[in-house]
């Protein structure tokens, strides 16, 4: 079975490449670079598309953007969720023998604002979503002033240099993500951009041995180099401590970890992508979920039988291909892998997470500037601690109309 579905993978890479129109590629800023002030710009790859134009008799430029995205989703052996959650498997109440599901929550709207003053361009941001209830829910809000960032941003720990394009949200599992309240300064000399910050502290402590209440005595601490669109790297570090005075357990333990992309150009159409990320007390970087979600399935931290607060360490990593067929036409292909070192020796871990391996491929049409379709193949597997495992496929189709 799972044989065919390799092959039924494959195969669907070349359809309908003979009937692609060769319309004229256009050009795209890359995720992360600034609006350009008074002239039309593109930003994202492709989502994000939008131009500015000015507030008649002020030094303000605004720009409107965002998209509305149709997922279709069909699910061979477990329900995913409207976003695709490969630790959806973990829950043997999300089994299914087949099953359908069309949704439009991840359509966004963003709002971007950049004003001159005789100090230099003060800009804005702010953007949401409608995941994961219908409910319009934030993802970014935050300022900018020369060098600095305030606000609710992509964590700094993070890249999108070596993240694949893909139709799931949030890319492959195991590539840091998260969007945490911030201080962020930034200094690019030519090719090269260095970037520390001050994040919001919070982790994900794992309910197992009965948890306690949690707090952070200091922000965590990030520094990210990245050169290019080739090569990036980052680091955090992160103090977790528990609450003595509402659980009556004093304990503290430290969180830490390096991640690191890269992007290969392979010619003119073909790009190498590689992740890898390594640390302990990382699991909330996982997915972008609640702490209380996260600390039952990939926990930053635990209470051991000794009432002792332990970090966990994690790893993980993936590589991708992507590939434009012409101007219209791309495709990647991808896997990734990510791993927890939950104790063995504690009853509570037996049913938990171990490994989790995600694999896709894609072919996406950009029919346009502001529409694109395509389709994936997604396969997930996982392992418990207690040497279980379980392995679910979808199929995900999208369309994108982006304003």
């Amino acid at each position: 079975m799972k044989t065919n579905k390799i092959f039924a993978l494959a195969a669907m890479l070349p359809v309908g490449l003979a009937a692609a129109i060769h319309a004229h590629a256009y050009d795209v800023v890359p995720a992360g670079q600034p609006v350009v002030t008074g002239e039309p710009s593109r930003v994202g790859a492709p989502w994000n598309h939008r131009s500015t134009f000015n507030i008649p008799g002020t030094n303000t430029d605004v720009a409107f953007g965002g998209y509305v995205k149709l997922d279709a989703f069909y699910d061979f052996d477990y329900d995913q969720g409207d976003a695709t959650d490969p630790l959806a498997l973990l829950n043997p109440a999300n089994r299914t023998d087949g099953r359908t599901n069309f949704t439009a929550y991840e359509s966004r709207i963003n709002f971007r604002t950049q004003t001159r003053t005789d100090y230099g361009t003060v800009s804005t941001y702010l953007e949401g979503h409608f995941l994961p209830d219908g409910k319009f829910n934030l993802r970014h809000a935050y300022g900018e002033y020369g060098p600095f960032l305030a606000g609710q941003s992509w964590t700094n720990f993070m890249h999108f240099l070596g993240t694949p394009r893909s139709l799931k949200l949030g890319g492959p599992i195991g590539y840091a993500t998260g969007r945490p309240s911030q201080l962020r300064y930034t200094h690019s000399a030519g090719p090269n951009t260095f970037a520390v910050s001050l994040e919001d502290p919070s982790y994900a402590l794992s309910p197992v041995n009965g948890g306690a209440d949690i707090e952070n005595p200091l922000p965590t601490l990030t520094a990210r180099y990245q050169y290019g669109r080739n090569f990036g790297i980052s680091a955090l570090v992160s103090e977790f401590a528990t609450n003595e005075a509402t659980s009556g357990v004093d304990e503290s333990t430290t969180g830490y970890g390096v991640a690191a992309q890269l992007a290969l150009p392979l010619g003119s159409a073909t790009t190498f992508k590689a992740n890898a990320t390594v640390g302990s007390g990382l699991g909330s970087y996982l997915s972008y979920v609640p702490d209380g979600v996260a600390g039952a399935r990939t926990p930053d931290a635990y209470i051991d039988n000794n009432g002792s607060l332990e970090s966990v360490d994690s790893q993980a990593f993936g590589v991708s291909l992507e590939h434009n067929w012409n101007g219209d036409w791309s495709s990647a292909v991808g896997t990734s892998r990510f791993s927890q070192d939950l104790p063995d020796d504690v009853a509570g871990f037996q049913a938990g997470l171990d490994t989790v391996q995600y694999s896709f491929v894609n072919l996406i049409w950009d029919v346009n500037q502001r529409l694109s379709t395509g389709i994936e193949y997604q396969h997930s597997d996982i392992e418990r601690v207690n040497g279980d495992s379980e392995d679910a496929s979808r199929i995900q189709a999208s369309v994108q109309f982006h304003f």
